[in-house]
């Protein structure tokens, strides 16, 4: 799988998964997903799961943490990092970077809630990245 074809797929993947979570829970608590070099066999950390009283703040750090430890690995292609991102005055967004070993970007989703469900708006992408870079060398 090409490099824009794995980002996309893992984008897609996070964004997916990130306004699950949104319509389950109100927010996105930071979490990270991984695939292999060849777009599949996705795996996901949710360190809320494993620290459910801790701040976002905390949490974004443990997902780091976590794909960080696992970036050297030859199983993983491409990551995420998603997040609810709150802003003050404006509206709320789905942050979501993605990271290819040849590639980052990071895009923020505005959302807003209907009075039936959540909805995601056009991407904007963000300057620089929320972290890292985790995955992309040619950035280090």
């Amino acid at each position: 799988m090409g490099d824009e074809e794995l980002r996309a797929k893992t984008l897609h993947l996070a964004r997916e998964m990130g306004l699950l979570v949104l319509r389950r829970q109100g927010s996105v608590p930071p979490f990270g997903l991984t695939l292999d070099p060849a777009g599949d066999n996705p795996r996901t950390f949710f360190p809320r799961d494993q620290r459910p009283q801790a701040s976002s703040d905390e949490l974004l750090d443990a997902t780091v943490a976590h794909l960080a430890r696992g970036r050297a690995s030859a199983d993983v292609g491409a990551l995420a990092v998603v997040t609810t991102l709150e802003s003050e005055g404006g509206p709320s967004g789905l942050g979501i970077q993605v990271e290819t070993r040849a590639s980052a970007v990071f895009l923020i989703y505005p959302y807003s809630k209907s009075a039936q469900d959540w909805g995601l708006g056009e991407p904007q992408p963000a300057k620089g990245l929320l972290v890292g870079p985790l995955l992309h060398t040619a950035m280090q």
